[in-house]
């Protein structure tokens, strides 16, 4: 598997034979949902659901395990996070996320947690969802600070659209890709200005594989290096998408065969345009996102 998850699966926290056969498919990561997937009445025998399931899988073989907790009540967040088995965690999703300050409380728990189960500080990071209220999308500043635990950010379009009262469909215009375009590039820059992995939205269509791919294919040369999916049949397509080009894998392998060539150089020319520094660190993340499976 690759050190940089490219896909993360949601699958449903009350449904133990998806979790397990989730974890047999080529998905880098699931993500075990105890939130909008869930209905209310089912709440408590999902989170039995995942703490059984993740207490079988403590070994770490397999895909990386988070947890999409309610992260709008914080009683149930509690409760949830305090039942989970931390050691077969990577990390929590933390919905509807519009200030950095709103992860001390769940970090401070994480803290005493990981005391608890044995594990170092830091070991359970977290993805927040930025983009489902018009409030986050106000607050980039803030966001773009980060956290400690932050792994990544991702954005979603169903909850800004009720949250700014529009019907979450296509429409007659281009009215609904015009706000989507604006929240996907609030979450790319957002990430990148907070130093972590910026992780493009789910697509509802899991029908289309090649629509996906190129989509995705956009998503990678924007700046995403991962996406979210609904559905095992995306996986493949986000894989696909996400894969660099031969066009940049050469480019990528040929900047760095200069820099080794020229090792006290800070510039040089390739195919006639400069490369520097930056370049060099591009080049050397292209490469090492290529090696997967």
């Amino acid at each position: 598997m690759s050190t940089w998850p490219r896909s993360y699966l949601f699958v449903p926290g009350d449904a133990p034979e998806k979790m397990a056969k989730a974890a047999a498919g080529l998905a880098d990561a699931l993500i075990l949902d105890l939130e909008d997937s869930v209905a209310p009445a089912r709440k408590d025998a999902a989170l039995a659901a995942v703490c059984a399931f993740l207490s079988a899988r403590v070994d770490g073989v397999g895909p990386r395990f988070y947890v999409r907790l309610n992260g709008t009540d914080p009683e149930r967040a509690l409760k949830e996070l305090t039942a989970l088995p931390l050691r077969a965690v990577r990390g929590l999703v933390w919905p509807k996320l519009s200030a950095v300050r709103q992860l001390d409380p769940v970090a401070y728990g994480l803290d005493a947690l990981e005391a608890r189960d044995g594990l170092p500080k830091g070991a359970v990071g977290i993805i927040g969802i930025v983009t489902e209220t018009a409030a986050a999308l106000l607050n980039g500043a803030d966001l773009g600070r980060g956290h400690s635990r932050l792994q990544g950010y991702t954005w979603g379009m169903e909850d800004l659209s009720a949250d700014i009262g529009r019907a979450p469909l296509p429409g007659a215009t281009d009215a609904g890709a015009a706000l989507a375009e604006q929240a996907r590039l609030f979450c790319l820059l957002t990430a990148r200005a907070a130093g972590i992995a910026a992780i493009d939205a789910v697509d509802p269509d899991f029908r289309t594989p090649d629509r996906l791919a190129a989509d995705t294919a956009r998503a990678r040369e924007l700046g995403f290096t991962a996406r979210m999916a609904i559905h095992p049949a995306q996986i493949t397509p986000i894989h696909q998408g996400l894969a660099p080009d031969a066009v940049t894998l050469d480019w990528a392998r040929r900047v760095l065969e200069l820099a080794a060539a020229h090792p006290g150089a800070s510039a040089f020319q390739l195919d006639g345009r400069m490369v520097d520094r930056p370049h060099i660190r591009t080049a050397a993340l292209i490469l090492e996102r290529s090696r997967v499976p």
